[in-house]
C-alpha cells in the first residue's frame, strides 16, 4: 500500500516537472522570434529624439547666429590703477650709534630725533569691464566708469584665439558715462552694427554680451522690461535708460545689449543689486544717445554742450493751479544760477518755460534735449509764462561746465525779523528766522520761517519737508515771519494742493503736495 502511494507521488512530481519544462521551452522559443506573451509596455529606443516645433528651432538658431556675428566685436577691458601711498620708514629705534659717537667727539650739538622717513608704496589695482568695437579701425565704445582714472588699459579680443592690445582713451564723457578707446593693428577689426534704440518695444528680445566677473564672451538672454526716462543708480543720475532682465553683472559694464537681429541697441551700464549680484534688473544706455556724441568724442575727446544755467522741475497739478496755467505742460525754473546765460538773458525764478528755439517744451526732457544739442554761443528764443503773460527772451547759450565746476550761488545775509516767534502746523514747528537759527542751520538766504521740529509720521513729513528748511512762501504768498505764516496756512486747502517755496542747504526748491481722496 505504501509503495503504491509513493509511486503515485513520483508520477505527480514527474508530471509537474514535464509541464514546467514545456512551459519554459515555449517561452524561450517565443522570445527568440521577437514575440512576447502579454506585452505590457512599449520599450523606447535611446536613439529616438523629442519632437520640437520649428519655431523653437528657428529661435534657437537666431540666438546662435547673434552670438556668431556679435561676439567677435565684444572685447574685455582691463583697467589698471596705481594706488600710491606713503608709509613710514622706521630706522633703528635707538638711532645710529656711530652718529651719536662722532657728535659727542667733535662737540656737535645733538639734533632732536627726526620723524621717520616716508617711502612711497605703489600697488596695482586691476578692474575689468567690457566694450564693443564700433569701427573696423579699432574704436571701442564702453562706459566711462570702466576706464576712469586708469593708468594702463589692456584690451583682449577673443575672435578664434585671444589677442591683447594696448588701449588708449580717445574721448570721455562723464555726464553720459560713455567713453571711446582705441586699439591699433594692421588688420581691420570686426565691428558690431549699431541699431535704432528708438524702435525697441517692451517685450522685445534683449541679449547681453560681456565679461561678468571676468568670464569673457558670456551671452545672456532676456527681454526689454521697461524704458526709463530718468534713473538714479549707484550714486549717479542717468537720463533715459533701457531696463532688461537679461543677466548683467559686474564686468558686463560697457558691453553691448543687442536685439534678435544682432544690432546693438544699448550699452550695459548698471544693475539694481541689493545683494551684490544680478537680481533681474539691469540697465543699458540707449545706443541712440551714444550715437549723438560718438563722432565728437573721437574728434574732440569731449562733448561740448549748450548751457542755460538754471535748475528746473516738472509742472504738476499744484504748480499749474498756483501759477494759473491751463495744463501741466512746461518746465518751472526753480533757480537761476548767478552770472549764467539765463540770468544774463533776463530769465527769472518762477518762469514757466513753454518753448525754446522753436521747439515746444512739455517736460524737462524736451528742454534738456534742445539745450544740450545747441552749441554754446548761439542765441535762442525762449518763451516763458511770467505772471500769466507770455514773455519771449533772447538768450545766448553758455558752455556746460564739468560737474565739479558747477558753483553754488549764495546771497548775502539779511537782517533777522521777529526773534522768538513760534508757530505749529501739520506736525511741524516753525520759528521766524533769527541769528541763532542762522548759525544752527547754516542758513544764509533771505527771510522766512525755519522748520525747527517735525513729528515722525506727520503730514509735514509726508509732504517732504525736513528740519532746517527755510519756508519763504506758501501758495506764492510771503511767509516772512510766523505771523504771516499763520495767516497764509489758514487759507491753505490740501485737497486743492499747496506749494512751498523753500531754501534747503542753500538751494531754493519748490515742494508741492495734494491730498488725494
Amino acid at each position: 500500500m505504501k509503495e503504491m502511494i509513493r509511486s503515485k507521488i513520483w508520477i505527480l512530481i514527474l508530471a509537474l516537472v514535464l509541464s514546467l519544462s514545456l512551459f519554459l521551452g515555449f517561452t524561450c522559443k517565443g522570445k527568440t522570434k521577437g514575440e512576447e506573451i502579454l506585452p505590457t509596455k512599449k520599450e523606447t529606443s535611446s536613439e529616438e529624439t523629442v519632437s520640437v516645433p520649428n519655431g523653437v528651432i528657428e529661435l534657437q538658431e537666431a540666438f546662435a547666429n547673434v552670438a556668431q556675428v556679435v561676439k567677435p566685436a565684444v572685447v574685455n577691458i582691463s583697467a589698471v590703477h596705481i594706488l600710491k601711498m606713503e608709509v613710514p620708514y622706521y630706522q633703528f629705534y635707538f638711532g645710529d650709534p656711530f652718529e651719536d659717537f662722532f657728535d659727542e667727539f667733535f662737540g656737535r650739538p645733538r639734533e632732536r630725533k627726526r620723524e621717520p622717513k616716508k617711502r612711497e608704496f605703489k600697488r596695482r589695482l586691476e578692474g575689468t569691464g567690457s566694450g564693443v568695437i564700433i569701427d573696423p579701425k579699432g574704436y571701442i565704445l564702453t562706459n566711462y566708469h570702466v576706464i576712469a582714472g586708469a593708468e594702463e588699459i589692456k584690451v583682449t579680443l577673443s575672435n578664434g584665439k585671444e589677442r591683447k592690445y594696448d588701449g588708449k582713451v580717445i574721448g570721455k564723457d562723464p555726464r553720459t558715462d560713455l567713453a571711446i578707446i582705441k586699439i591699433k593693428s594692421k588688420e581691420k577689426f570686426p565691428a558690431a552694427k549699431l541699431g535704432d534704440s528708438d524702435k525697441i518695444r517692451i517685450g522685445d528680445w534683449a541679449i547681453a554680451i560681456g565679461s561678468p566677473f571676468g568670464l569673457k564672451q558670456t551671452l545672456t538672454v532676456g527681454v526689454i522690461s521697461a524704458k526709463r526716462q530718468s534713473l538714479y543708480v549707484e550714486g549717479k543720475q542717468y537720463r533715459e535708460m533701457i531696463q532688461t532682465d537679461a543677466s548683467i553683472n559686474r564686468g558686463n559694464s560697457g558691453g553691448p545689449l543687442v536685439n534678435i537681429k544682432g544690432e546693438v541697441i544699448g550699452i550695459n551700464t548698471a544693475i539694481y543689486a541689493p545683494t551684490g549680484v544680478f537680481a533681474g534688473v539691469g540697465f543699458a544706455i540707449p545706443i541712440n544717445n551714444a550715437k549723438e556724441i560718438i563722432d565728437e568724442l573721437i574728434e574732440k575727446g569731449r562733448v561740448v554742450r549748450g548751457w542755460l544755467g538754471i535748475e528746473i522741475r516738472e509742472v504738476d497739478e499744484v504748480i499749474a493751479k498756483q501759477f494759473n496755467l491751463p495744463n501741466t505742460k512746461g518746465v518751472l525754473v526753480n533757480r537761476v544760477i548767478e552770472d549764467s546765460a539765463a540770468e544774463k538773458g533776463g530769465m527769472k525764478r518762477g518762469d514757466i518755460i513753454i518753448k525754446i528755439g522753436g521747439h515746444k517744451v512739455e517736460d524737462v526732457r524736451d528742454l534738456q534735449k534742445v539745450v544740450t544739442k545747441t552749441k554754446p554761443g548761439k542765441k535762442v528764443k525762449v518763451m516763458v509764462i511770467r505772471e500769466k503773460k507770455e514773455v519771449t527772451l533772447s538768450i545766448k547759450l553758455g558752455e556746460m561746465p564739468e560737474p565739479t565746476e558747477e558753483a553754488r550761488v549764495r546771497e548775502k545775509e539779511k537782517e533777522e525779523i521777529g526773534e522768538g516767534e513760534v508757530e505749529q502746523w501739520l506736525g511741524m514747528k516753525v520759528e521766524t528766522l533769527t541769528t541763532a537759527l542762522v548759525k544752527r542751520y547754516g542758513i544764509d538766504d533771505g527771510e522766512g520761517v525755519v522748520i525747527v521740529e517735525i513729528e515722525i509720521g506727520s503730514k509735514a513729513e509726508e509732504m517732504g519737508l525736513v528740519e532746517g528748511d527755510l519756508i519763504r512762501s506758501v501758495n506764492r504768498q510771503s511767509t516772512g515771519n510766523c505771523k504771516e505764516f499763520k495767516k497764509v496756512v489758514k487759507k491753505a486747502d490740501l485737497s486743492e494742493g499747496v506749494i512751498f517755496d523753500i531754501v534747503r542747504r542753500g538751494r531754493p526748491v519748490y515742494i508741492t503736495y495734494m491730498e488725494r481722496g
